[in-house]
């Protein structure tokens, strides 16, 4: 069996299979590169989320400064208590004014 080389059935199949393979290639790197894009554009966004939350965190108050509150808060709630019964007394105070008041008074019209 003798076979010729032809160059011009060779020729353009090679250019065709070349052309095929750079194809191949090229579209496979583009899709490639749009991930890599989108994996980018995606830990940008991750890392702006993560600042912003420890910004948030570190606005919020600490375990000692909570407890310090909870303290003051315990501390105003019992003057709030001395401040109630300070009040009642004095009302009771002023009741009995009023009514040793109200008995001079009607001592002053002559009404038993």
């Amino acid at each position: 069996m003798n076979l010729t080389f032809d160059w011009t059935v060779t020729m353009p199949l090679l250019f065709s299979v070349a052309a095929l393979f750079i194809a191949w290639f090229r579209t496979r790197r583009q899709d490639v590169d749009e991930r890599f894009r989108a994996g980018t554009k995606r830990m940008d966004q991750h890392d702006l989320d993560i600042q912003r939350l420890q910004h948030a965190v570190d606005a919020m108050p600490a375990k000692d400064e909570v407890h310090r509150l909870e303290m003051l808060l315990v501390e105003m709630g019992g003057d709030m208590k001395a401040m109630r019964v300070n009040m009642k007394s004095v009302a009771d105070s002023q009741s009995r004014l009023e009514n040793i008041v109200g008995r001079h008074e009607d001592h002053l019209r002559g009404t038993p």
